[in-house]
């Protein structure tokens, strides 16, 4: 199902539409066309019975991807504040570190920021990798920061507190990475795509009048939808449904700012 993350967000939405209304009509005329004849009126008595638990349980699935991506969407979300947060705290505890002789060390930390927002961003959308260039900015900051030799007791507490920070900058790049790449599993898909086809064979002992029709297609339909907002949010970094890094793109403001 990954493949459905690069279609255009029109068509995407059209596309599951689309396959989830047809999942819904086509095997229940199917199965009233080769099953019609043995049905009787317990058949239809046990058919709503069947339903109501297979329903429920259908409900159950989607609702479980549902808010497994939203949990995705929103560590996702939550790691990058925190990312930001620590690359603005790295960076002002440099100045007060010794704002000379960290000079180029505040510029590897502008520039970790603007190929995040210019380039690693949209590569983790489209490849879920993280650019290595990026990668390259970091460890030069960190092998910079180990380098640092403290003459005061402030010096060695900030050398610390900035070594613990860039290991967990490391942490949170990689769990970038890994948001990027789980997706959602194909099974829940299947299961999801197999409960719609089950719930419209359940239906057949029931006449295709005009109103179950269009019931059956609004399942479909509702069903096509939902389906579309768990393959939007499966990707935090790609849309339509990502996160978008605006603290970045205040720190990367704010830190333009201060050494201009």
């Amino acid at each position: 199902m990954t493949f459905l993350t690069h279609l255009p967000n029109g068509l995407l939405i059209v596309v599951i539409v689309l396959v989830a209304s047809a999942l819904a009509l086509l095997p229940y005329l199917l199965a009233r066309r080769v099953m019609l004849a043995r049905a009787d009126q317990h058949s239809k008595d046990l058919a709503g019975s069947v339903l109501f638990r297979i329903g429920a349980l259908h409900s159950l699935i989607l609702a479980l991807i549902f808010a497994q991506e939203l949990l995705n969407f929103s560590e996702a979300r939550h790691a990058m504040t925190r990312e930001a947060a620590l690359v603005g705290d790295i960076y002002y505890d440099l100045q007060r570190y010794d704002d000379e002789t960290t000079a180029s060390m505040q510029a590897h930390l502008v520039d970790y920021t603007a190929i995040v927002l210019e380039r690693e961003w949209q590569g983790l959308a489209q490849e879920g990798r993280l650019d290595a260039q990026a990668w390259a900015e970091w460890e030069s900051v960190y092998e910079a920061i180990l380098d640092l030799v403290p003459q005061t007791l402030r010096q060695e507490s900030l050398r610390e507190i900035m070594v613990v920070q860039a290991r967990e900058l490391s942490e949170l790049r990689i769990n970038r990475e890994t948001a990027a790449l789980i997706g959602t599993n194909d099974l829940f898909f299947f299961a999801a795509i197999t409960g719609i086809v089950v719930m419209s064979i359940g239906y057949f002992p029931f006449p295709p009048t005009p109103v179950n029709l269009t019931l059956l297609l609004l399942f479909g339909v509702y069903t096509g939808l939902v389906l579309y907002f768990i393959v939007a949010f499966s990707n935090p970094f790609s849309a339509p449904g990502f996160v978008e890094p605006l603290r970045f793109e205040r720190l990367l403001e704010a830190m333009r700012g201060a050494a201009g």
